[in-house]
């Protein structure tokens, strides 16, 4: 049997591969033979208080595969960093956040009261609104995570709009949308679903499933939005498209015209993303809201050919496969939150935990860069129910 031998862990360098196992003691083993050490597992030894280390291998890792290893460890770490940073401070915006929203579903809420009693409105309220909207998702595009739960106890179809609105500006965002195409999509995804005032309450609210005539009812608020918004508060007809074409589909099974591809006006085929995703996870008087990635999963499954297939990958690289907030079991049994991602790894997100195996809650803030961390992996995404937990609790 090889001997043993002693290691300081000052000596070891990220990137270092050895043809044995590296052990901690006897009963602990840091990498198998061949796997490269990882700077997090240095971190973890120095934290731990450790200093040195034991091996009977023999290190083969060339000088060349070193510098490699430490320059791609490094700016994993310094991405990492950076969204940690960035979850740090968007924690800090919370309050902000929900002033605005309320302030965006008085200016909804007014025009939507203008057109129940087919009174003439303006504009402005609501273009303040959402200049401040803009501002919010510049300063930190994950805003969208203080969304969840702002309907409670709140008239749905404005609370809807207005969410509506904010994941629109997101996709408009990443599609390099100036300022001004930036407002003119909110307007239209602000009064997205102005024609649903025109529908009897009873339908709209009704908390079992529809008839075939009342489901009629409700396909002919496209139209009644469209003529509301020309008719009485004056909007372009490039924006009033939004209220009419939100509902017509990709492959053009939609309604109320049929129309499909680039037929349809490109901020209604964005609208049609943000209203489907922001639909399945919102509650609703005839079901239970679906959590993020659960939503995610379900919108890219049922939009297949129904939306735009290449602002949908806009939407999706934005969002992420996982989207923050995000509740997580891990291959080791522990349970986390999801605070941020590498686009290029959406699979490999980092995050917060939140249990231990145990099912102990963790009181310390420990942050995994999954990146980082090839052992441990997502088993699957779990709601709210299942983790235990109100994710807004958990941040």
């Amino acid at each position: 049997m090889a001997k043993m031998r002693k290691i300081l862990v000052d000596d070891l360098k990220p990137g270092m591969r050895f043809d044995k196992p590296l052990y901690i003691d006897s009963n602990n083993m840091l990498v198998g033979a061949n796997v490269s050490i990882k700077e997090a597992d240095i971190k973890k030894l120095i934290k731990w208080g450790i200093v040195e280390i034991e091996t009977a291998g023999n290190i083969i890792s060339s000088e060349t595969e070193l510098k490699l290893a430490e320059k791609i460890s490094s700016t994993i770490s310094e991405d990492a960093n950076k969204i940690i940073e960035e979850y740090n401070l968007l924690l800090k915006k919370r309050k902000t956040l929900i002033e605005i929203h309320k302030n965006a579903c008085d200016a909804v809420e007014k025009i939507y009261s203008s057109i129940r009693r087919n009174e003439e409105f303006d504009l402005d309220r609501l273009e303040e609104a959402l200049d401040d909207i803009i501002g919010i998702i510049e300063e930190n595009y994950n805003i969208f995570l203080f969304l969840y739960g702002l309907d409670e106890g709140k008239d749905f179809l404005v609370v809807h709009s207005v969410n509506v609105t904010f994941y629109a500006l997101l996709i408009g965002m990443a599609l390099k949308y100036s300022r001004k195409q930036l407002k003119e999509l909110g307007i239209g995804t602000m009064l997205i679903d102005a024609g649903m005032v025109k529908v009897p309450t009873y339908i709209t609210y009704k908390q079992s499933n529809l008839t075939d005539q009342e489901f009629n009812m409700i396909k002919t608020h496209p139209l009644h939005g469209y003529k509301a918004l020309r008719q009485l508060g004056n909007v372009s007809e490039e924006l009033a498209l939004v209220s009419i074409q939100h509902h017509e589909q990709y492959d053009g099974k939609g309604y109320p015209r049929g129309l499909k591809g680039n037929q349809i006006n490109e901020y209604a085929r964005i609208a049609a993303i943000a209203d489907s995703y922001e639909a399945l996870i919102s509650n609703r008087s005839y079901r239970k809201r679906q959590f993020f990635y659960h939503a995610m999963r379900n919108l890219l499954s049922t939009g297949i050919n129904k939306l735009d297939p290449v602002i949908m990958r806009v939407f999706l690289s934005r969002m992420s496969v996982y989207p923050i907030g995000s509740i997580v079991e891990l291959s080791d049994k522990q349970t986390a939150l999801v605070i941020g991602s590498d686009p290029r790894k959406p699979l490999r997100p980092i995050v917060k935990l939140i249990f231990d195996q145990q099912r102990l809650r963790i009181k310390d803030t420990i942050i995994i860069n999954l990146l980082e961390e090839a052992s441990l992996y997502i088993v699957k995404a779990l709601d709210e129910e299942e983790a235990g937990v109100n994710f807004l609790e958990v941040l």
